[in-house]
């Protein structure tokens, strides 16, 4: 027991310099965000590969690369850019370049769960792109048990220029599940699972169901690996939903 307690107590306290495989930011391998920020004064960088290959006969790639500032207590700022490749046509988009703003509202305490939101900005920069999207994100991080926890995602986005056949707003809803594993005695693999339900944006479609599976490996003090799938499993109205998606992810602070 006392070797269990100073195992914590070491975690605990390089918690505020080192990048934790139970800190989950979307995208990293799935969609959902759990209440908390980076550390503050803290800087990360994270990578991740996406394979769309079976959405139809011909796959696309796509690269996430995102820059994060911890530059205040609970609070980050991000730059991000998102590069793709499909080979229908055999050509590349630089993609849109993403900013975003996290702030951590409070903390877990007891019964009360922990709450932030994060606001993204996409600007127009990727290939036929217009206006900016704007997207808001409530998020609520509980932990259930000794050390899981559950998250819930609520998601309002907008877009400053709609083209036709397309909504000016969408809303989203995410539930996440994190699950450390190999506790008490290791503390570096942690599972991750979603299940989402998200409007489209083409007016032809309706609402999609989608659910997800991932692992995040702790590689060292400072960095992560990511693996994740995902899938569509019903959509309310127009064609069916896509199938698998892939993605592996790396993420070290500094």
């Amino acid at each position: 027991m006392r070797t269990r307690l100073v195992i914590l107590g070491v975690l605990v306290a390089g918690s505020a310099f080192a990048t934790d495989h139970n800190n989950i930011d979307s995208g990293r391998p799935l969609r959902f965000d759990d209440a908390y920020s980076i550390a503050f004064r803290e800087r990360a960088i994270e990578l991740g590969l996406k394979f769309d290959t079976f959405r139809r006969s011909s796959p696309s790639y796509g690269l996430k690369a995102e820059y994060k500032v911890g530059f205040a207590k609970n609070q980050d700022i991000g730059i991000g850019f998102e590069p793709s490749y499909s080979t229908s046509d055999r050509r590349g988009d630089v993609g849109n370049v993403e900013l975003s703003y996290f702030n951590g509202l409070r903390r877990e305490i007891d019964n009360t769960p922990a709450l932030a939101y994060r606001v993204d900005v996409g600007l127009p920069t990727g290939r036929g792109s217009r206006g900016a999207d704007v997207r808001f994100r409530g998020i609520v991080t509980k932990t259930v048990g000794q050390y899981d926890r559950l998250h819930l995602n609520l998601d309002l986005t907008t877009s400053t220029q709609k083209t036709a056949g397309e909504r000016q707003a969408t809303a989203g809803l995410t539930v996440g599940y994190t699950k450390p594993l190999g506790y008490p005695t290791q503390f570096d693999r942690t599972l991750v699972a979603q299940f989402g339900i998200d409007q489209s944006r083409d007016t032809s479609r309706g609402w999609v169901g989608n659910v997800g599976l991932g692992i995040r490996q702790q590689m060292g003090v400072r960095s992560v690996l990511d693996f994740g799938i995902e899938a569509d499993v019903f959509s309310s109205k127009g064609r069916n939903p896509a199938g698998l998606r892939f993605a592996v992810g790396y993420s070290v602070g500094f």
